[in-house]
């Protein structure tokens, strides 16, 4: 045989170290598919241990207050600016096209409860606590405590991730509502300050909902769940040391925020089809 002897196809025994082993070619989408997949064994998991985990009765409590105190200030500062600019600009520009700003009020509370107030709100805790979530679990990995816990007979799921996904789902909702409020209060004071209106033409629940207040709710317990399952995923899978710690941080933080956009657009067509029907 021309310059290698070879055994069905492959290169024998004694060419073993001689000939270069060719590298594993990846693509974008086989490492897409790769995180989606991990992503979802993670969460399914989570959802089988969520009930039954052997926790600390007190690490969903300290999870839940901690990812709430973190975000609380941020998340109604931020909200607050939202509100208002929202209230402005829709005043303004009604004024001048129709003349007409009785229903600027109710428009902006359908708004902020089905679409704008969950996944703006779930934006913000995609970036303060699924950095912190990837940047914990991400620092663990890189430092072999993950081995350790295994070693000694511990899940890292169990231990790790099921406190996180449930003070997640509290803090998701609480600061839901919390950022909501504060951005309808700055609406408020900016619709009666800037343009000297009555809070009763702005208080207008009349285009609110049942479906509205529900779809809210899905969305801001969707978003509980997908930011601490996205950022964990992104923390275990963390290796090179404090380089690999901070590319964990970026891809929790960039994977958070697809998921919520991709989540919204989901309950919001699950939700016209069913209101439709």
């Amino acid at each position: 045989m021309a310059g290698k002897q070879q055994l069905f196809g492959r290169h024998t025994l004694a060419d073993a170290g001689l000939v270069a082993r060719e590298p594993e070619r990846s693509s974008a989408a086989r490492d897409l598919l790769r995180r989606v997949g991990a992503i979802g064994i993670l969460l399914g998991r989570t959802l089988a241990l969520i009930f039954t985990a052997r926790t600390d009765r007190g690490d969903t409590a300290r999870m839940a207050h901690r990812f709430t105190n973190e975000s609380l200030v941020f998340v109604v500062v931020a909200m607050s600016f939202v509100g208002m600019i929202m209230v402005y600009q829709s005043t303004m520009q009604l004024g001048r096209s129709v003349g007409d700003t009785t229903l600027v009020g109710a428009s902006f509370l359908k708004l902020l409860v089905r679409v704008l107030g969950p996944t703006v709100i779930g934006l913000l805790i995609a970036c303060r606590v699924g950095a912190g979530i990837a940047a914990e679990i991400g620092a663990m990995a890189v430092t072999d405590q993950l081995d350790a816990m295994r070693m000694c007979s511990a899940d890292p799921v169990e231990v790790l991730m099921v406190p996180r996904l449930r003070g997640g789902i509290v803090a998701g909702l609480v600061l839901c509502v919390v950022g909501s409020a504060a951005a309808v209060v700055s609406g408020l004071l900016t619709w009666m300050l800037a343009f000297s209106s009555s809070a009763n033409v702005y208080w207008n629940l009349d285009l609110v909902e049942t479906s509205d207040v529900v779809q809210g709710l899905i969305k801001a317990l969707a978003y509980g769940v997908a930011v601490p399952i996205a950022s964990g995923a992104c923390g275990l899978a963390a290796r090179g040391g404090a380089r690999g710690v901070g590319q964990a941080t970026t891809d929790a933080v960039v994977g958070s925020s697809f998921a919520i956009v991709l989540l919204d657009s989901v309950v919001s067509l699950l939700t016209h089809v069913a209101v439709g029907a």
